[in-house]
């Protein structure tokens, strides 16, 4: 009897030492979270709280026409190599040159253009507040590059936020940390 009251004693000095590393565990792994946090949105706040991003879309079959008549598949949109600024030719050929944060080619698919955002996603979930709009007239893309469509490599910004959130909730709430979403 005494040998077995040994063992439980032995075994509830294990358990307890456990108890207290895996305690300890979880608190180093909260400190590196809160520590990651801070440090991803400095580099946010660093890159700039606003930024610009353009994106140029293809030639499609409905565009026909350069506003002249005549067919034309030459753009008036040029995408510079540094992939940060387009010059735009005037019917004069006289080109004008435009810089912003980010210029997407009309070769860019939608996960370049969610993978340059979706640090955004991260702040929000971070606890800031992320505004993303698209802006262009008619016809010019908006809602393919937000909403895309499918499930596959042409899903837009949206339901790749919404899939990266959700994973990211299932990944902390595996670290203990709980959500509300409504």
């Amino acid at each position: 009897v005494a040998k077995d009251e040994e063992d439980e004693a032995v075994l509830k000095a294990r358990i307890e030492e456990r108890d207290a590393r895996i305690a300890d565990l979880e608190a180093q792994l909260m400190k590196g979270e809160k520590i990651r946090r801070m440090m991803h949105n400095r580099i946010q706040e660093l890159r700039g709280n606003i930024r610009v991003y353009v994106r140029t879309r293809p030639f499609l079959p409905g565009d026909g026409s350069s506003g002249c008549g005549s067919p034309s598949q030459q753009s008036a949109i040029d995408v510079m190599p540094d992939g940060e600024s387009l010059a735009i030719a005037d019917r004069t050929g006289k080109n004008s040159k435009f810089s912003f944060d980010k210029v997407f080619p009309p070769s860019a698919g939608q996960n370049c253009v969610f993978e340059e955002v979706s640090d955004f996603v991260q702040s929000a979930l971070d606890g800031y507040h992320v505004c993303l709009f698209s802006y262009g007239q008619t016809g010019s893309g908006k809602t393919h590059t937000m909403q895309g469509s499918g499930n596959g490599a042409m899903r837009g910004i949206i339901p790749r936020a919404v899939a990266q959130i959700l994973n990211q909730a299932k990944i902390l709430q595996s670290q203990k940390w709980q959500f509300n979403m409504s």
